[in-house]
């Protein structure tokens, strides 16, 4: 018995165990205690303090000259929040009165000065602004403006609009309207209801389901500001822990505040309506200070289910929400019966007109914004620092982009069952340039960006095929890079050969078809993109000197030494191809692209302004010039002549681009003022059938026919040092009386280096060819066998068992300057430009960045 008692534990031991657990239970707790309340205290205190980033299209001065629709007008008064009435009586008011628009314009503060409300006409004739007369006086006015349309704005990780409002603004029928709804004994209970839960339940188990929550506002301010969706035991536990917590510090009067500013109302296209402020603009075109009872029973309605409860998507579950909620007002003695009845009667607001439906596709724009501001700024994260960033888009231009490629990419996949049963829908981009200044007009990086928010036009690196050839001409073109003479006149080989390789298997270019022209010039051989003769040529050159071109143009990718790279086996982002061909277009000027124009932080003191960025020039702009004028016959003759047969007139410049197997389908092209690039592919990267001639050209004719209408039909500038001489593009030749005009084209040459011989294909007698040339016309860039290249050996041909230049190295390349075989005429090509060819490249991942891939023939 005595053994068995020694066997107990001593009370006292017991009752040690206990009360060291019991501390440890309790420091534990009141650790966790303070974690949570240091981490929901100071996350809600830094969230009411922080602003909203907001990003704008910039304002839109009404003067004279302005290209402006009336409709495009009207639309953007809707989206301003102005009111359309029969008298102008205040700011936010107009009226439209046949061609002209009578409004009264709101004051705002813009970083290039203080603009004032006045009364205003805008007389509108042939699609721009003909006059704008003041109201009263009948005065010109010369310094009436619309203010900065809120793009988006950012406090948190999604884009969203929202316009934070102090609770003394919001009028008292709204928030009572709120606490009725949600919480109706908000102003008793500690951050959590019990009676609120209690009845929750009771109510969800009489409907077999969840037919009421229980969370007070505080719980949801909590679940919005610190947690997720997800409906967990332990969440909901923290969600009230957090709210009894913030109750305890807050007044009901700043959780209040908080909440209405947080509210998720829906959804302005792509962008999220956050807060009573935003929500008050959108759905009733007027501040929140003026929401009358119905309106402020309209939007409690919406806060449990805003998209279903839209009066815009669903108008008779929003009136018959509203009406419950002004049913619980008049219950709870908030409004009396006359308000009730008045309110109930009222329609309800009419859904703003949105035209321009591509909108949707803002987001892919703000991402260039973000990408800028982290990369010229220094700023990584911009939320909730309460910056102010005016952007350069064009809304009109990003709507039209956004429509030109839905439709293009819907009736490619009509036309085609292999498009249209692809696992993943074919994509596209499109990328508009103001040229003059860098400044990007619209932004396209998908088909959809609620479906797809990877972003094409900034990330995707695919190979660009003959996009890449420009970069080897105008390389040809500065003897300082390449040490040769050549001109758009010369001639070289476009025969098939392989190049035999030390370290790698031997290559052969192919052209389309195994199509090969004999001789030819370079201007003929970059209008049809022959792979042959421009492999031939950057040889000439050289590969490292081309790399050099790229780069200088504005390529940041590293690009390897390697022949293949000179029909494009390398992937780059559109963007960097579209900055690189603005250089171009600006005859060798760097701007870099960009798309903000002014930055001010929270006071409105400017931080960084657009307009002191200033043009450098990288490249001499007679080379560049002459490779322009060879571009241009890419658009009247060569790979993109389908745009002339689409309508479009003006002069341009441009390149095609088709890869490997068909996987991506490009074009640049462009006027001296206004570039556009388009792209279409699979983000798997599977082939499409498609070349840039079939996808690309027609999408970037259609859009460009639209964002260009009324524009003047402008030329590019020539600059210094250029000379013109009309020659033959079958020989390169001056031209003759013999030549059939068709062959003749007035090319542009660096003064001095104009072909000095007539056409010997159509001279009466043909001259003898010169033994030398200093500028290389007529020139024929051929290969010598024997000689060992950069790539290996070049051997010569054992037996002529094929045509002589079936078999030729492709290493060493030299100007002839012993007398040249005697071209023979190059039939005409067919109107409709071929496609270019490709072999396949590996499979990239989806959305594909591939940046190595194996030679592309193009």
């Amino acid at each position: 018995m005595a053994e068995l008692r020694s066997r107990k534990p001593k009370r006292r031991t017991v009752f040690k165990v206990l009360s060291i657990s019991f501390l440890v239970l309790l420091v534990a707790v009141v650790a966790l205690g303070l974690y949570v309340y240091k981490q929901s205290v100071g996350h809600f205190q830094l969230r009411r303090l922080s602003l909203p980033t907001r990003v704008y299209a910039d304002f839109v001065p009404l003067r004279p000259g302005v290209p402006l629709q009336a409709d495009d007008l009207l639309e953007k008064l809707d989206r301003l929040g102005y009111r359309q009435s029969e008298s102008i009586r205040q700011p936010g008011d107009y009226k439209r009165d046949g061609n002209a628009v009578d409004l009264y314009t709101r004051a705002f503060r813009h970083p290039s000065g203080e603009y004032g409300a006045q009364q205003i006409r805008v007389g509108i004739k042939s699609s721009a602004i003909e006059s704008v007369l003041s109201l009263g006086s009948k005065n010109p006015v010369d310094d009436a403006a619309l203010e900065p349309e809120l793009l988006t704005s950012i406090l948190s990780d999604q884009l969203e609009n929202r316009r934070p409002v102090r609770l003394d603004q919001v009028p008292q029928h709204l928030k009572d309207a709120v606490v009725v709804t949600e919480d109706v004994r908000y102003w008793h209970h500690p951050g959590v209801d019990p009676l609120g839960i209690l009845r929750a339940l009771l109510r969800n188990v009489r409907a077999k389901g969840v037919a009421e929550g229980g969370s007070t506002l505080t719980q949801q301010l909590v679940k919005n500001y610190y947690l997720t969706s997800e409906q967990t035991l332990k969440r909901k536990v923290v969600e009230a822990f957090m709210a009894l917590i913030l109750d305890a510090k807050y007044s009901k009067e700043e959780i209040l505040e908080a909440y209405l500013n947080d509210i998720y109302l829906g959804r302005n296209r792509s962008i999220s309506i956050v807060g009573v402020g935003e929500a008050s603009r959108f759905y009733f075109g007027k501040p929140v200070s003026d929401v009358n009872a119905a309106e402020a029973a309209l939007l409690a309605g919406m806060i449990r289910s805003p998209n279903n409860n839209s009066p815009f998507a669903n108008p008779e579950r929003a009136m018959t929400r509203r009406n419950t909620v002004l049913g619980a007002l008049l219950k709870n003695k908030k409004i009396d019966q006359a308000t009730y009845e008045r309110a109930r009667s009222s329609p309800l607001p009419r859904k703003p007109f949105q035209g321009k439906t591509g909108l949707n596709s803002i987001p892919y724009y703000v991402d260039r914004v973000l990408q800028e501001m982290e990369q010229d700024y220094g700023i990584e994260d911009v939320k909730g620092r309460g910056l102010q960033i005016y952007t350069a888009i064009d809304l009109s231009a990003q709507d039209t982009a956004t429509r030109t490629l839905q439709t293009q990419l819907a009736a490619l996949e009509k036309s085609s069952p292999i498009l249209r049963e692809h696992e993943t829908p074919l994509q596209g981009a499109i990328i508009h340039v103001d040229v003059p200044t860098g400044e990007i007009r619209a932004l396209l990086g998908g088909r959809n960006y609620e479906r797809s928010q990877f972003n094409r036009a900034l990330h995707s690196k695919r190979l660009v095929g003959s996009l890449f050839k420009p970069y080897v001409y105008l390389t040809a073109f500065e003897p300082s890079l390449s040490n040769q003479n050549i001109t758009q006149a010369t001639l070289v080989s476009d025969r098939q050969f392989t190049l035999k390789r030390r370290f790698a298997d031997d290559w052969t270019p192919r052209n389309y078809e195994n199509h090969y022209r004999g001789t030819v010039t370079v201007r003929t051989a970059l209008e049809h993109s022959l792979n042959a003769a421009s492999v031939r040529i950057g040889l000439a050159c050289g590969v490292p000197a081309v790399i050099k071109g790229a780069k200088t143009l504005g390529i940041s990718q590293e690009l390897d030494d390697n022949p293949a790279i000179l029909l494009g086996a390398v992937g780059i982002p559109p963007i960097e191809m579209a900055d690189s061909y603005a250089t171009i277009a600006r005859m060798g000027a760097r701007v870099p692209l960009r798309t903000i124009r002014f930055v001010t932080n929270d006071r409105g003191r400017v931080l960084s302004s657009g307009s002191e960025v200033q043009a450098v020039q990288v490249f001499p702009a007679r080379d560049v010039f002459v490779l322009v004028d060879v571009m241009k016959g890419v658009i009247d003759r060569g790979t993109a002549a389908r745009a002339r047969g689409l309508g479009f007139k003006n002069i341009a410049a441009g390149k095609t681009g088709t890869t490997n197997d068909k996987r991506d389908a490009w074009f640049i092209g462009f006027t001296p003022q206004t570039l556009a690039l388009t792209w279409v592919g699979f983000d798997d990267n599977a082939p499409t059938g498609l070349s840039g001639s079939d996808a690309a050209v027609p999408m970037w004719a259609r859009y460009m026919n639209a964002v260009t209408a009324g524009h003047p039909n402008a030329d590019f500038a020539v600059p210094g040092g250029i000379s013109f001489a009309q020659f033959d593009t079958t020989s390169g030749g001056l031209g003759t009386e013999l030549c059939p005009r068709n062959l003749i084209v007035n090319g542009a040459f660096k003064s001095g280096t104009e072909p000095g011989q007539l056409c010997p294909l159509h001279a009466p007698q043909p001259p003898p060819m010169p033994m030398t040339d200093m500028f290389g016309n007529p020139i024929a860039l051929d290969t010598a066998f024997g000689t060992t290249t950069d790539y290996g050996y070049v051997p010569p041909p054992v037996t002529p068992v094929a045509p002589p230049d079936s078999q030729l190295g492709g290493g060493t390349f030299r100007t002839d300057t012993a007398p040249a075989p005697v071209p023979q005429p190059v039939p005409e090509p067919a109107p409709t430009p071929q496609p270019e060819p490709q072999p396949p490249p590996p499979s990239a991942p989806q959305p594909s960045t591939n940046t190595s891939a194996p030679p592309t023939n193009t």
